[in-house]
């Protein structure tokens, strides 16, 4: 297979509320991290590289949130995308299960990792037993604004009458990841969403926020690895 086979990525992506399933192709991707849980599911073994450019190889690769990696380009795989610190959708946690008892699976995970995996295959599921209802209500005011534009840590503990310290201490707590990234991570989620509806790069950078689509573009490559035309490719 030529360079020139492996440099798209071909496949089809499916996005769900807080996670996001793409299979297909792998393409060409420079190292890169996101807040999301990875799992890498393949029939045959695939290359998953760490950020020392070392390559682990199995069927199934587990990647903890705010690892470096990049996967082997031309490998077929099944990518599963999960926000930690929130419980699983069912139906995920169905298609998951079957990684609990496979044997040969290998953990990809960094100092600075958020530790995901390895809590989830001992039985865990992530979620807070008791989730602080003044977090989860202002995650749901963050969903309802985050279109609009830029999203202030202050406005956001404005609605659950905590101080802004405070408030930045139990976010973080609770969701698991700094407020500023997790933002970020819902707007390249909405964005993804337009580009899997057929809207163009402008679009769907406008709908999830971003300043414009240059913004959209840096944040999409240096969270995903991949440019926003090679995200529009199909099967």
């Amino acid at each position: 297979m030529t360079r020139s086979d492996t440099t798209a990525w071909i496949g089809q992506l499916q996005i769900g509320d807080r996670w996001a399933i793409w299979r297909g192709e792998a393409g060409d991707g420079a190292p890169h991290r996101h807040f999301a849980a990875q799992a890498v599911l393949a029939d045959i073994p695939v290359r998953v590289f760490d950020a020392q450019e070392r390559p682990v190889g199995a069927a199934i690769v587990l990647i903890d949130p705010l690892t470096p990696h990049r996967i082997e380009a031309g490998s077929e795989v099944k990518l599963i995308y999960l926000e930690p610190g929130r419980g699983l959708d069912p139906e995920l946690e169905a298609i998951l299960r079957p990684v609990r008892d496979a044997g040969g699976l290998a953990l990809i995970s960094s100092v600075q990792a958020i530790p995901f995996w390895a809590a989830w295959l001992a039985g865990k599921s992530g979620r807070h037993e008791e989730p602080d209802g003044r977090i989860t209500a202002a995650l749901r005011h963050l969903d309802r604004i985050i279109a609009f534009g830029p999203v202030s840590l202050e406005e956001l503990a404005s609605t659950t009458n905590l101080s802004q310290d405070r408030f930045r201490h139990l976010f973080a707590e609770q969701v698991g990841v700094p407020f500023r990234r997790y933002v970020l991570w819902r707007r390249l989620r909405l964005a993804a969403a337009e580009l899997v509806a057929a809207s163009d790069v402008t679009t769907a950078a406008h709908a999830a926020g971003f300043a414009d689509a240059a913004h959209f573009a840096r944040t999409l490559k240096s969270t995903f690895g991949v440019t926003a035309s090679q995200a529009l490719i199909r099967r």
